[in-house]
């Protein structure tokens, strides 16, 4: 099921470990670090990078502000959306940790090196350290999510709607809670319970275009599409430039016979969105007959 926006961290943010709160206290030729855990902590993510990759330069630290360091530029990375770059910097602070002959236990490096191997599409390696991390911090939403989202990554939908479920727990009031369960109840092929979820969403945020994609998409997918249409029209006033919420009107206009309507639809929706594989195919199959 595709979602007409990213829900993964909608709202949430990838914290550093917290071995980066040592680095304030560091001596005075590791300012750079403790400038750029200000930056951090003021959401100025690209001035952190430039301040932990000096720090990680020019300073003298110990193996713990240096795993700090790492795991700090790891999270404004992340922020940044430099996945590999996160990986890499994730990647140094386990090797210090291990060449210290220590062990990892702290819950947000294996997180945050999950999210990053999940977004670079190393999905097994990604459930290897969400599993460590969930298995810390059993109630940490960013963990669950992404287990959630690597599970149906991997076709695993049982268990993504079990993580799912924690993260309903979890954040009872966050639309991306509900709409990330309904899309794996579609995936499992329960979609009266996929329907539900999205009404759900739909009432926490009843003119987001997002919640009302999809509850128009689990009511397609209910066989109900004459009752979805009307929330696919206000899906697409409220977003008239998401391609997954344009497409699926025209599916809704197509599943009720209205495939003159649908067909101009599935082209301005492929245009919007030409890498999304199903809106492809459903250009392709209504435009070269």
């Amino acid at each position: 099921m595709r979602l007409s926006a990213p829900l993964l961290a909608a709202g949430l943010v990838f914290a550093p470990a917290t071995h980066a709160a040592a680095l304030v206290q560091a001596s005075s030729d590791a300012s750079e670090c403790a400038a750029g855990q200000a930056a951090l902590d003021r959401g100025e993510n690209a001035e952190a990078i430039r301040q932990f990759r000096a720090c990680l330069d020019h300073a003298e630290l110990d193996m713990n502000q240096e795993v700090g360091a790492y795991a700090s530029l790891g999270a404004a990375l992340l922020a940044e959306q430099e996945f590999q770059d996160a990986l890499d910097a994730y990647n140094f602070a386990f090797a210090i940790i291990e060449t210290g002959g220590a062990r990892a236990v702290e819950p947000t490096l294996y997180r945050n090196r999950g999210i990053a191997r999940s977004e670079l599409g190393q999905h097994e390696r990604a459930l290897d350290d969400l599993r460590m991390a969930a298995a810390a911090a059993p109630d940490d939403t960013l963990t669950q999510i992404t287990l959630g989202i690597v599970y149906q990554a991997l076709d695993r939908d049982a268990e993504a709607v079990v993580a799912f479920d924690n993260v309903v727990r979890l954040q009872p009031d966050w639309i991306g809670s509900w709409i990330n369960r309904a899309g794996a109840l579609l995936d499992l092929g329960l979609t009266g319970a996929a329907v539900e979820d999205a009404r759900r969403a739909v009432e926490l945020a009843p003119e987001d275009g997002s919640t009302l994609n999809m509850l128009c998409w689990t009511l397609i997918k209910d066989d109900r599409a004459e009752t979805a249409l009307p929330l696919c029209e206000q899906a697409v006033a409220a977003e008239p430039d998401s391609g997954a919420i344009v497409h699926s009107h025209a599916t809704a206009l197509e599943a009720v016979g209205r495939m003159r309507e649908a067909r101009p639809l599935y082209r301005r929706a492929w245009r919007l969105s030409p890498e999304d594989p199903e809106i492809l195919h459903d250009y392709e199959r209504t435009h070269n007959p």
